[in-house]
């Protein structure tokens, strides 16, 4: 492990646990979370990775896909299916861009999907997510990246979207359940965000909107379909 900061005076911060198996990355990882005042653990390889869900119990996971032996898919689907291990929210860091992959990260259990090269600003916006640490500067963030801010934005939805079609196709009555409330987290999270940040454009503000709104238009068909398995 490298980089581990075990204390913070910030009462808003998250414990975060970054998995990647380049050093490098975790180590530079790490900082820049520690210098938005939260708690950061690293995590070299999956085993490792599950160890630490246990014992440091993240509130965020930043969960590299393509690493050796136990691969970041993996990883989500044995923290999500351990018994008595924590619930964290897991973004997915990744290289792969297709739908086919994205779909599988959305049946593992993943929260988020973030492209590599993972920029800041979709650090910025996963932590404006998941806790306040960073919303009082937030607003002068997206004025300044607005175009990259809406596309996070714009992914994170489509990838919501990918859990529902998950969630209307799986046999397993579980699986649908945890999708849907993926969902309803993720929707709840994107409508305070769109109406209390002033950084998108109009049009780009209206697009998010309207996408948003079939978003909750498909869930709740998706709520609505029996029950078929245990």
């Amino acid at each position: 492990m490298v980089g581990q900061q075990e204390h913070t005076d910030n009462q808003d911060a998250l414990r975060i646990l970054i998995v990647d198996d380049y050093p490098d990355t975790c180590e530079t990882t790490a900082t820049l979370l520690q210098l938005r005042g939260h708690v950061a653990h690293t995590a070299l390889s999956g085993r490792e990775a599950i160890r630490e869900v246990r014992d440091f119990g993240p509130d965020l996971v930043l969960l590299d896909i393509a690493m050796p032996g136990m691969d970041g898919i993996e990883v989500a689907q044995a923290i999500r299916g351990t018994e008595g291990i924590g619930e964290p929210a897991i973004a997915a860091m990744s290289g792969y861009t297709s739908l086919v992959h994205k779909r599988r990260c959305a049946s593992a259990g993943f929260d988020y999907y973030l492209q590599k090269p993972v920029d800041t600003v979709a650090i910025d916006q996963l932590l404006w997510f998941e806790g306040n640490a960073v919303r009082e500067r937030f607003p002068s963030l997206m004025q300044a990246h607005v175009a990259m801010t809406c596309e996070l934005t714009r992914s994170q939805l489509e990838f919501a979207g990918l859990m529902l079609d998950v969630a209307s196709t799986s046999n397993i009555d579980t699986t649908r359940k945890a999708c849907v409330k993926k969902v309803q987290r993720m929707l709840q999270r994107m409508t305070t965000y769109l109406t209390s940040e002033a950084g998108l454009l109009p049009s780009q503000l209206s697009q998010l909107k309207t996408s948003l709104r079939k978003l909750e238009i498909r869930l709740s068909g998706v709520k609505k379909l029996p029950a078929s398995g245990p």
